[in-house]
């Protein structure tokens, strides 16, 4: 299985933002940050689908990737920002194709951690992605790629 694990971009500040911080949206360059991103990695995208967080600065992220990348997009409730037990989202991925997951902290690096085996969670920033191949299981799975927007600025200007 290819996995790739996609934290929402860059979004309004919650000290900026009145309304439920499930409503909160991406900045303009939040959303400039995820065309950047899903345009340079486009090649190494094999997913089948994109399953998102249903909160609204994940869903955008995962809408701004499905156009760039021409995949269809399911939204999936488990993946809110919740902090829910990482072991949790196994039972979600066994079985499935190749994915692309859009959520939030500090889930993405709890799973990312379990399944690189890592003792400890494996931070991402906001507009980072994660490539991963292998099982969907601890310890299981292999990075392929590591990337947040400000390496991916300069890998796009080089």
């Amino acid at each position: 299985m290819h996995l790739a694990l996609v934290r929402h971009g860059r979004a309004v500040d919650r000290e900026d933002w009145d309304g439920d911080d499930a409503d909160r949206p991406l900045t303009r360059e939040g959303q400039a940050e995820v065309r950047s991103i899903a345009r340079l990695l486009a090649p190494l995208i094999s997913a089948q689908q994109i399953w998102t967080s249903p909160w609204a600065r994940a869903l955008r992220t995962a809408e701004l990737l499905a156009e760039q990348w021409q995949l269809p997009l399911l939204v999936q409730d488990w993946l809110a920002g919740e902090e829910t037990d990482p072991e949790d989202w196994l039972p979600h991925l066994r079985g499935q194709g190749d994915l692309v997951l859009v959520g939030h902290e500090p889930d993405l690096g709890q799973v990312l951690g379990l399944l690189l085996g890592v003792e400890a969670a494996i931070p991402l920033k906001k507009g980072a992605i994660a490539l991963l191949e292998g099982t969907p299981k601890p310890g299981d799975m292999r990075l392929r790629l590591l990337l947040a927007p400000a390496e991916a600025r300069v890998l796009a200007a080089s």
